[in-house]
C-alpha cells in the first residue's frame, strides 16, 4: 500500500481500524485540528477528502517521534530514486536515497509528504501539496523536487 499504491488495501484498512472516526479520534489526541482534514475514504481517491499540509507534517512528526511507529513507518515509505513511487524521482541528486516519502495524484492535485535527511543528518518531516493548476504535472512535480533537493542540501554548518 505504501511503495506500491494500493487502494483496495487502503480502503480494507479503514474499515478495518473502525473507520473514519477511530481516524479522528486518533488524530485529534496527537494535535491535529479537525478543520485541517476531512477523511472521507481510505484510498485518498474521493475529491471530499480535504488535508493541510499541516496536518499532514503533524502526522509525520508524530510517528517519527514515537518508538512504537517510526521505523517501521519510515521503512515501508518509497526511496526518491530507487523504489516504489519515487524510483523515477530526484535520481542522479543530492536528494537520492535521502528522500522518503509517499506521493498522491488525482486531477490537478498533486502532493509528496515523507522525510528528508539533510546534509547534517537532521530528519525534516515534509509536506508539499499542489492544487488547482493549470500546467503538465511534470513542472509540479520538478518544484517539488528543487524544494527537497535544497531541504536534503540543507546544512546548520556555516
Amino acid at each position: 500500500m505504501m511503495r506500491v499504491s494500493q487502494n483496495q488495501y487502503a480502503e480494507i484498512m479503514l474499515k478495518a481500524i473502525g473507520g473514519r472516526r477511530t481516524v479522528q479520534d486518533i488524530l485529534k489526541s496527537w494535535g491535529v485540528p479537525d478543520d485541517h482534514y476531512v477523511v472521507a475514504d481510505g484510498s485518498g481517491l474521493s475529491r471530499y477528502n480535504y488535508v493541510t499540509s499541516d496536518a499532514l507534517v503533524r502526522i509525520l512528526q508524530k510517528l517519527h517521534a514515537d518508538p512504537r511507529h517510526a521505523s517501521a513507518f519510515s521503512q515501508v515509505l518509497p526511496v526518491a530514486g530507487r523504489d516504489g513511487t519515487l524510483a523515477g524521482r530526484l535520481s542522479g541528486t543530492e536528494a537520492e536515497g535521502r528522500v522518503r516519502a509517499k506521493t498522491g495524484t488525482v486531477d490537478n492535485v498533486r502532493a509528496i509528504a515523507g522525510y528528508v535527511q539533510t546534509a547534517s543528518g537532521e530528519t525534516l518531516a515534509f509536506s508539499i501539496i499542489a492544487n488547482n493548476f493549470n500546467v503538465p504535472n511534470g513542472l509540479i512535480d520538478a518544484a517539488a523536487d528543487k524544494a527537497l533537493i535544497r531541504l536534503a542540501t540543507f546544512s546548520k554548518q556555516p
